[in-house]
């Protein structure tokens, strides 16, 4: 199995297709696998890139801190360590919470970036807190009670029902499995962001969301693609808050249409830069 080192971690990554790169950041307590349907669907065009985020599955933990500024360090370590340039990253979920810091850091690495649904609660106003507590009374006594197996089930029913309906019981062992980087992540420091750090966010992106999902979740995105400078919103109707599962063609054609664009412009601006 492939593995890079980077910074104090070894992870797993998966590599298919050709032209310009995605990379794909995965949600809680997933790993490269939820991408697979994606992959097939994009790897004709792109050159496809899903790794287990440190502690997830094949990918291990190191020392280091529990916070999505870990896992941007991560990425994008790992996109100097793969030698690509500017790729497009994709995240959802707690994915796109770290593809948001990712940009907000390092900027320069990327071309773009998709990011479906982070939940950033500090971009939720009143919502914000609710949405935490929601949660925490979930997935707290579930803890308490039947560790972290028990508080995945807890956490998944309630904010991607969607996704955990439609799971055997196998692919929902693959997230049970991550159960303590669950746990490890609310212990964590959480990322804190306001509409004026957003807005200075100035790479292109396209910003997803789901009309079924949870209303802070929504919310969230909504703020986020009217801050950033270079920002598109599309919501996919049908779809809880896990938008690349719940409707995997529509959200490939939208990472396919704004992928694309991208790529174009980067190829455009580089080749006037040789002239």
């Amino acid at each position: 199995m492939p593995h890079m080192r980077v910074r104090d971690v070894e992870l797993y990554y998966e590599r298919a297709g050709s032209g310009p790169t995605l990379l794909f950041i995965h949600g809680m307590c997933g790993d490269a696998e939820v991408w697979s349907d994606q992959v097939a669907r994009l790897s004709d065009r792109f050159d496809c890139i899903t790794y287990d985020r440190r502690g997830h599955t094949r990918s291990t933990r190191g020392d280091e801190p529990e916070s999505p500024h870990t896992h941007a360090l991560d990425a994008a370590a790992l996109i100097n360590a793969m030698d690509v340039t500017r790729p497009i990253v994709v995240g959802s979920s707690g994915g796109a919470r770290i593809t948001v810091e990712l940009a907000r850091t390092h900027p320069e690495l990327i071309g773009g970036v998709v990011i479906s649904e982070p939940p950033i609660a500090s971009l939720a106003g009143d919502l914000g807190p609710a949405f935490m507590a929601e949660i925490a009374a979930a997935v707290r006594p579930a803890a308490e009670a039947g560790g972290p197996r028990a508080a995945v089930d807890a956490f998944f029913p309630l904010l991607c029902p969607g996704l955990w309906s439609g799971l055997d019981e196998a692919r929902r062992d693959r997230y049970r499995a991550n159960g303590d980087m669950l746990l490890a992540e609310f212990a964590g420091a959480p990322l804190v962001l306001s509409e004026e750090d957003v807005s200075a966010i100035d790479v292109p992106a396209l910003v997803v969301a789901g009309d079924g999902s949870h209303p802070a979740l929504r919310l969230i995105a909504r703020v986020i693609s009217r801050a950033m400078p270079d920002a598109r919103f599309v919501e996919l109707a049908g779809s809880g808050h896990v938008t690349y599962a719940e409707q995997p063609a529509e959200f490939a054609r939208a990472v396919a249409a704004f992928a694309g664009e991208i790529a174009a412009l980067i190829e455009g601006s580089n080749s006037q830069g040789v002239m």
